[in-house]
C-alpha cells in the first residue's frame, strides 16, 4: 500500500480555510445584493396603484376616497361649473395651490 505524504496534507491544510473562508465571503456578498434588490421589487409591488385598490363612494357635492391597502380614507369637495350652451369650455385648468393648505 502505498502511504500518503504528509507534507502534502499539511501545506493543502493551510491553504483550503483561506480559500473556503473567501468563496464564503464571495457567496454571502452575493446573496445580500440579491436580498437588497429582492425587497426593492417587492416594495414597489406593494406601493404602486394597483387596479381595485381604490374605493369612491359619492355624497353630494363630496367624494370619499378609500385607499385598501392602507385603511387611509380622504374626501374631496367638487367644484361645480356651469357651462351655458354656446360657450366655449376654459382651456386653462386651475391650480391646485388652494388644495395643499
Amino acid at each position: 500500500m502505498p502511504t500518503k505524504d504528509s507534507r502534502l496534507e499539511s501545506q493543502t491544510a493551510n491553504v483550503e480555510p483561506n480559500l473556503h473562508l473567501k468563496q464564503i465571503e464571495r457567496f454571502l456578498r452575493l446573496l445580500t445584493w440579491q436580498m437588497f434588490f429582492l425587497l426593492a421589487i417587492l416594495f414597489y409591488l406593494v406601493m404602486r396603484p394597483q387596479a381595485g385598490r381604490y374605493q369612491f363612494t359619492v355624497m353630494g357635492d363630496d367624494v370619499g376616497v378609500f385607499d385598501t391597502s392602507n385603511s387611509r380614507a380622504w374626501m374631496i369637495k367638487l367644484e361645480k361649473k356651469v357651462q351655458k350652451p354656446g360657450e366655449a369650455p376654459e382651456a386653462t385648468v386651475p391650480s391646485s395651490a388652494g388644495e395643499n393648505k
